[in-house]
């Protein structure tokens, strides 16, 4: 117990690397290999070597939390099946995990090629409500269905069912590609995590912006104040910054009305 503070301390203030071990230079090799696997199964595979092949890179993904968490791959409980449970250490994890993640990740892998579809999402939301878990994470070759047509309405199909969830449970979905996997030979898997939880979390609480890109009838300086008071709210920029920007429009567009 007296090692935890200064524990958490250093896991908190200190990058990311130190809570998702990199892949290095020596490692690089095997784990293309698997990323290749999962890719080579999916054109010529049966079903089951499609799963496996995928569940062996993400099982080779998640053990590389070490020490803070375990990983456990194929856990069969009743009727519900989970291709991983990722618990996290209590009082090892870092503050980021432990006040928005929780101490349990469920990772479903879907090695088809398809899109994710909207009865997928709500079957690991069902996964995620059973182990009381709050976040899952899915593994796949194509990322979640969207609404068709220019703009793609991300309150439709797979991506709106997984945003109403959100708002919903307050369980967060989120999903990796095998092409984003791939990436982790120089990307940090945790810092992609924090960033695909934020980027949706913040977007479904943008108050401001959201509505504003397709509607025309808002002009075009209101829109960049309420931009800027966005940037504010998720901490991009500092209210010192938010008033300057706010005068600088005013100064050049005129008055604006203010939120």
């Amino acid at each position: 117990m007296d090692h935890t503070i200064p524990y958490k301390s250093f896991v908190d203030n200190g990058p990311d690397d130190q809570i998702w071990r990199p892949i290095t230079e020596e490692e690089k090799e095997y784990f293309l290999s698997l990323v290749q696997k999962a890719r080579d199964t999916l054109k010529g595979g049966t079903k089951k070597e499609k799963g496996d092949a995928l569940e062996e890179l993400m099982t080779y993904v998640y053990k590389r939390f070490d020490e803070i968490a375990n990983v456990y791959p194929n856990v069969i409980e009743g009727d519900n099946q989970f291709d991983h449970i990722i618990e996290f250490v209590d009082g090892m994890t870092p503050t980021f995990i432990h006040q928005n993640v929780g101490l349990k990740i469920i990772g479903e892998s879907k090695n088809h090629n398809k899109s994710i579809g909207p009865r997928e999402v709500a079957d690991l939301n069902e996964l995620l409500r059973y182990k009381r878990a709050r976040l899952g994470i899915f593994s796949s070759t194509k990322t979640f269905s969207r609404g068709r047509g220019k703009c793609k309405n991300p309150w439709q199909f797979a991506e709106g069912k997984r945003r109403k969830l959100a708002l919903a449970t307050d369980n967060i979905i989120i999903g990796f590609t095998v092409d984003e996997i791939e990436s982790l030979t120089h990307n940090n898997f945790y810092t992609m995590l924090r960033q695909k939880y934020n980027n949706l979390v913040n977007e479904i609480e943008d108050d401001f912006t959201a509505y504003i890109v397709d509607d025309e009838s808002i002009p075009y300086h209101q829109r960049l104040y309420l931009s800027l008071l966005q940037l504010m709210k998720n901490e991009i920029i500092t209210a010192e910054a938010f008033e300057q920007g706010k005068q600088n429009i005013i100064d050049k567009y005129g008055p604006i009305e203010e939120v």
